[in-house]
């Protein structure tokens, strides 16, 4: 006998606008609970689901082996998953794709004195682009992932809405949706807490459902990016450098710029009578530039590679914006640059604008779009 927390979970895969009984589904399965439940749900619901593991990078050849995501045994809990439920499951190798898109777009970010979000770039390139080519091959009109985020219908247009529970919330990660891949995305998550989605596992029977979250970049298995350049030899030779103040005293000797980020304190082997933080990285001149944490601040930013969900708007456009995935929305002007960039104009200082981060433009909880911060503006 169902529960009511299965019943509340089933309801809005049951009367989505497009989703027909007995669909062809691919399950995005990554081996952890979240995604587990996701397929478990649509299975429930009486959906054909595939299940499809991602094989992103050889582990056997990666930086280190301790890594908590994508193993061999997160597979094999996905393959069990599916066994145990009666659907099929496959592992797809995606390793050159995720190569090309997101590893070296990482690789090449730090050497360009940012700080990539290599999650997103997962996000947009592989589970919703390379996936859901994949998916039309099989016949299959929808991808469902395990992450936490809303997507409905209404006049017309598919809307991106943040998910129910604000503590997992993942909207940020996935701005780069338009209405082609909104109407072929199915986040089954959408409405539960995570206590709920264990909770639900145990319910239906699976193994994990107490399995531990994993928080890492799945690619840099000791949670050190630097470590992680110097394994792939992409140092890019400059080796020591200045650490400058912004009144221009040189400070100290950095051992590679790309070993800092915006916002840093600790680490900088700096004495100085104040704290000091990271402010900006210059790869040309081979300096980290330091300053108070009021020099962190700024009103202004301007972003590239613009994704909007239902199309850029026509002039200035008022929203509430994030700059980080832990930060919250804050009141800015997005105005429209002539070369197809914005500038941010926000109504109070914001901290550590990072080059290379995500932004996100929101109304209301809704998804409006998003970018790359290309700098403060000019």
């Amino acid at each position: 006998m169902a529960s009511d927390l299965l019943d509340s979970a089933l309801a809005p895969l049951l009367t989505h606008p497009t989703l027909r009984l007995g669909d062809r589904i691919i399950a995005a399965m990554s081996g952890g609970v979240d995604s587990s439940v996701m397929a478990a749900l649509l299975h429930r619901a009486g959906y054909q689901v595939i299940g499809i593991s991602m094989q992103l990078f050889d582990k056997k050849t990666a930086q280190g082996s301790d890594g908590k995501c994508c193993t061999l045994d997160d597979f094999q809990d996905a393959r069990r998953v599916a066994y145990e439920l009666g659907f099929s499951h496959y592992v797809m190798d995606f390793e050159a794709r995720f190569r090309e898109t997101v590893i070296e777009s990482f690789i090449q970010g730090y050497l360009d004195g940012e700080t990539p979000s290599p999650c997103i770039r997962c996000n947009q390139h592989l589970k919703f682009s390379a996936l859901m080519d994949r998916a039309e091959s099989m016949d299959a009109p929808f991808v469902a992932t395990g992450h936490y985020a809303t997507v409905t219908h209404s006049e017309g247009r598919w809307h991106l809405r943040k998910a129910s529970d604000p503590a997992k919330d993942q909207s940020y990660f996935l701005f780069h949706h338009t209405q082609a891949t909104l109407a072929r995305t199915l986040f089954p998550l959408a409405h539960l807490t995570k206590p709920e989605v264990r909770r639900l596992g145990a319910e239906l029977g699976l193994h994990l459902a107490e399995k531990a979250e994993s928080q890492e970049i799945c690619f840099v298995t000791q949670d050190r990016y630097d470590t992680f350049l110097e394994f792939e030899g992409r140092d890019p030779g400059q080796g020591e450098g200045d650490i400058r103040h912004l009144d221009g005293r040189i400070l100290g000797r950095h051992q590679g710029f790309w070993r800092h980020t915006v916002g840093q304190r600790r680490g900088l082997g700096v004495a100085h009578a104040e704290p000091l933080y990271v402010v900006r990285l210059d790869p040309a001149s081979n300096t980290v530039w330091v300053g108070s944490e009021a020099d962190l601040l700024g009103r202004d930013l301007v972003v590239r590679e613009l994704t909007w969900v239902h199309g850029a708007p026509p002039g200035p456009l008022a929203c509430e914006v994030r700059i980080r995935s832990r930060s919250p929305e804050a009141e800015a002007l997005v105005i429209p640059l002539p070369d197809g960039r914005v500038k941010v104009a926000f109504a109070e200082p914001q901290r550590a604008i990072a080059p290379g981060q995500a932004v996100v433009f929101y109304r209301d909880g809704e998804v409006l779009g998003g970018g790359w911060i290309d700098g403060r503006a000019v």
